[in-house]
């Protein structure tokens, strides 16, 4: 801007100051896809029951309880929307996860009473594949970084399978059998995490899930016979109750939103 001064002189020009433009804000709100690997350690609770007739004398009962880990490598990928109001960001989340969560056991027990019989029971866990449908919550700490709850539906490709051996060392006879159980099992997750935004539509997160995966029951039956008589009959009937715990890291893109 240029002005002449009065009485006649010389021009005066001034430049307006120079305001620099804001800094861009990343916005939350959009669809997002991603990948993500962590690590799996979960509990394959056994609640059993094992029972025995020799020679038809009465059957005879013990009951035991044990858990053994199951434990192994998990990735997958996910997806979902978010939208930010305010400090808040709320969203939906569903994930798929292949699994190699794995564990097992070998358990030794008499069934006592008027002839006791010694038994050994080998178990078989595997958690092969999971996926979650979840609701998320969370606070904004700066405008780049989210701290999260989650909670929601689980589901899960679930294999349980246990091997019953029992002995009568009087007569030399020996009872085996093995059942399993192979299905999609329902339950449910609850979490925590946080994600920071990278810019350019990318973020990374850190995620923790509890999951519980429900209870799968196993009846198992194995008889020894002699002389066309069955001399010893074992029943094994079990309870497994399986959940996990997995934390993973995982990289989204969202489209829209951001900067």
């Amino acid at each position: 801007m240029c002005w002449r001064r009065l009485p006649p002189g010389p021009r005066t020009c001034t430049r307006p100051a120079y305001t620099p433009p804001p800094a861009p804000v990343y916005s939350w709100t959009g669809l997002y896809l991603g990948g993500n690997v962590g690590y799996g350690w979960g509990t394959a609770k056994d609640d059993a029951t094992e029972s025995t007739t020799v020679l038809g004398l009465g059957t005879r009962t013990t009951t035991t309880s044990q858990s053994q880990n199951i434990n192994g490598v998990i990735g997958g990928v996910q997806t979902g929307y978010n939208y930010q109001f305010g400090a808040w960001v709320w969203g939906f989340e569903t994930d798929f996860q292949a699994s190699g969560q794995k564990g097992g056991s070998t358990f030794n027990g008499i069934v006592g009473g008027p002839i006791a019989v010694p038994f050994t029971v080998t178990t078989d866990h595997k958690i092969e594949w999971f996926g979650t449908a979840r609701g998320r919550l969370g606070v904004l700490w700066g405008p780049n970084v989210l701290f999260y709850g989650t909670g929601g539906v689980a589901y899960g490709q679930v294999k349980d399978s246990a091997a019953l051996n029992g002995s009568l060392a009087a007569a030399a006879l020996t009872a085996s059998a093995v059942t399993s159980f192979s299905d999609v099992k329902a339950g449910w997750t609850a979490g925590a995490g946080v994600e920071a935004a990278l810019g350019g539509g990318w973020s990374a997160k850190l995620e923790y899930l509890y999951i519980d995966l429900g209870k799968t029951e196993l009846t198992t039956a194995a008889a020894a016979t002699a002389v066309g008589a069955t001399v010893l009959a074992i029943n094994g009937s079990r309870t497994f109750r399986d959940t996990d715990n997995i934390v993973r890291v995982g990289l989204n893109y969202k489209w829209g939103g951001g900067y």
